[in-house]
């Protein structure tokens, strides 16, 4: 299943960061493409980058991925984020039984694959247990049903809310996704990824290394290897 991860010029080299770390945690296989627009600064390698033209700011997010998406058909695509860095090794095994859970519900819309709690977002209700973790849905009122952290998303739903005009914070918080009537899921006691954020508000996070929610960090080996990346970038 494709990663697609958009970025902008301001973050395009924090992507090694990301890259690095996820390149350990997932492996080769992993069938990454950034979104962004001047080309990032560094090896590549397997990962894929698509221009998306001139980097006009935030408030053209949605315009800029429209024509991108416009041919993008796959049924399924994982959405990643560009300023994060993978604390943990992905949880395939756990990704394969998502993906034939919601292959057998007609309304899938999208699902967390990061850790996130059971009361989180109002609540949710199990819809396919295996044992000591199960898939779980939240209510059709829940805030942030359009939530751009790192997901597994059906395609014709991302492009439903594709609209021209929108930034990645009004895409969030949009009212427009409740009763929308689409099945919206979160992993509740187990996680496929896990993710630490590297900058808010242009600044480097005290803890980078350590995932959002204190699952996993980085070994001592690793951090010592971003940090480096992060003195080559000049990120500070």
């Amino acid at each position: 299943m494709r990663i697609i991860i958009p970025t902008c010029d301001k973050y395009r080299n924090i992507l090694e960061a990301n890259k690095y770390t996820m390149d350990k945690s997932g492996g080769a296989d992993l069938d990454v493409t950034v979104l962004g627009y001047k080309t990032p600064d560094f090896e590549m390698g397997s990962w894929k980058f698509v221009s998306l033209g001139n980097d006009t700011g935030s408030e053209n997010f949605s315009n800029d991925l429209i024509p991108f998406f416009k041919d993008f058909n796959d049924e399924y695509f994982i959405y990643g984020n560009d300023d994060m860095v993978v604390t943990n090794k992905f949880n395939n095994e756990f990704l394969n039984e998502i993906i034939e859970t919601i292959k057998n519900i007609p309304n899938f819309g999208r699902m967390w694959l990061t850790q996130t709690p059971a009361n989180f977002y109002g609540g949710c209700s199990s819809i396919k247990n295996f044992g000591n973790y199960y898939i779980g849905e939240i209510n059709q009122w829940a805030e942030y049903r359009l939530s751009l952290q790192y997901s597994i998303w059906k395609t014709s739903y991302f492009k439903k809310y594709l609209t021209p005009n929108t930034n990645p914070w009004q895409w969030e918080t949009r009212d427009s996704a409740k009763y929308d009537g689409a099945a919206i899921l979160l992993p509740v006691n187990n996680f496929v990824v896990s993710a630490g954020h590297i900058m808010k508000k242009n600044v480097l996070v005290n803890n980078w290394y350590k995932s959002i929610y204190g699952e996993a960090q980085l070994n001592d080996d690793d951090i010592n290897i971003v940090k480096n990346i992060f003195n080559k970038h000049n990120i500070k």
